[in-house]
């Protein structure tokens, strides 16, 4: 006992170490969309039977670890589930366990549903590329047992309840090892059929010792779901950009008043791009996880200045980014690239010479708060 104790001491103290490294700041995610984020796992277990014949709940000294041949009882346990967030999942799993008691061997069966919490992205922040994480589950089920696999009968079968931890280790993007300590508890009528006693106050123990590999179908994903914001303007000293702005949207009003020619002319987006660009690059913003120009707004600022820099003979600097708190770097180094081509191709088709445009995808940054300024095309001149 005095070991089980140390032994989880110490697995709490490397989950408090693992915890104190994630990003809190991006600790707010989407639930997963139904596709994403489902897992399947195999695990080998060594088990002990805990049965009818102890005197309290819990009696070490009338544990079984080994079967009536004097060796060790094995089993393995098949498990399917998803995370719904970074923190929270679901599982089904089905367990076969070799059990011994006083009256001899048996299979030990067990199917149950599970919730899991993982400690380390609850408390630390998501982080997709997390080596260790601290998960502890209960689940609740039907088990029973025979004299082999698949052959148990009415009344040795009863519900039972599942409670353990699972020591999950990161070995890439698509598979997990994990180490699990685990104790499956049904009710003491499940061995009534050996003409035992009942006594439903108590019940039987199956402790598994259990090893394992995940694997994470298409990897383990999560994207921030706060909000994308109005196009603002995100750097420090915000005073000039902010009434610019403010002047900006009255003449938008007036130019979807008279129909909303986005060509029509806008002198203050002309003021703030010829006066302002080179120390405040312009913002397009963009929704999360994607490309698309989003409104009418940013269409009417991209004409100003493409005019601007056709009269001046400017060469436009596309600069791409991503907020880094989401996705792969491959993904976020596509998604940015995708980002700096659309506002480029509705340069091209305002008349700017393609030659005239630089792009420069950066991929995920965290270089503003919160994370979804970080979402954006950032554009200035340069004279060439």
């Amino acid at each position: 006992m005095k070991k089980a104790i140390v032994t989880l001491s110490v697995i709490l103290l490397t989950a408090m170490s693992a915890m104190a490294g994630g990003d809190k700041t991006s600790n707010r995610y989407l639930t997963a969309k139904f596709g994403q984020n489902w897992f399947i796992d195999a695990a080998g277990s060594i088990n002990a039977w805990q049965g009818s014949d102890r005197s309290s709940l819990i009696d070490f000294n009338t544990m079984y670890f080994k079967n009536t041949q004097n060796k060790l009882m094995f089993g393995g346990s098949v498990r399917v589930g998803k995370w719904v967030t970074p923190a929270l999942g679901l599982r089904v799993a089905v367990d076969m366990n070799q059990a011994t008691n006083r009256f001899g061997d048996f299979v030990f069966e067990a199917a149950h549903a599970d919730v899991m919490l993982n400690l380390c992205d609850w408390f630390g922040g998501y982080r997709e590329d997390r080596i260790y994480s601290l998960v502890p589950y209960v689940g609740f089920g039907v088990a029973g047992h025979g004299s082999k696999f698949f052959q148990v009968k009415d009344l040795n079968k009863e519900y039972c309840g599942v409670f353990g931890i699972m020591n999950n280790f990161r070995l890439g993007k698509y598979f997990a090892l994990h180490l699990d300590a685990q104790a499956t508890a049904p009710k003491w009528m499940i061995e009534t059929t050996q003409n035992m006693p009942a006594d439903p106050k108590l019940v039987h123990f199956d402790f598994a010792g259990m090893l394992g590999l995940t694997w994470n179908i298409g990897g383990r994903h999560f994207d921030v779901c706060e909000p994308c914001p109005e196009v603002t303007c995100p750097e420090n000293d915000c005073s000039k950009q902010d009434n610019m702005i403010k002047e900006l949207q009255a003449r938008i009003s007036e130019l979807e008043a008279a129909g909303g020619n986005v060509q029509a002319p806008c002198d203050t987006v002309v003021k703030f791009v010829e006066g302002a660009s080179a120390e405040y690059p312009f913002s397009i913003f963009f929704n999360r996880d994607s490309y698309q120009i989003r409104d009418g707004r940013d269409l009417i600022n991209l004409a100003e200045i493409a005019k601007v820099a056709k009269e001046k003979g400017y060469t436009i600097n596309l600069r791409g980014t991503c907020d880094s708190a989401t996705a792969t770097k491959e993904y976020n180094q596509k998604l940015a690239e995708n980002r700096c081509n659309k506002v480029k191709d509705e340069l091209v088709k305002l008349g700017v010479n393609e030659k005239n445009i630089e792009i420069n995808a950066v991929g995920g940054v965290k270089e503003l708060t919160p994370a979804e300024y970080d979402r954006r095309v950032l554009i200035h001149f340069t004279n060439k």
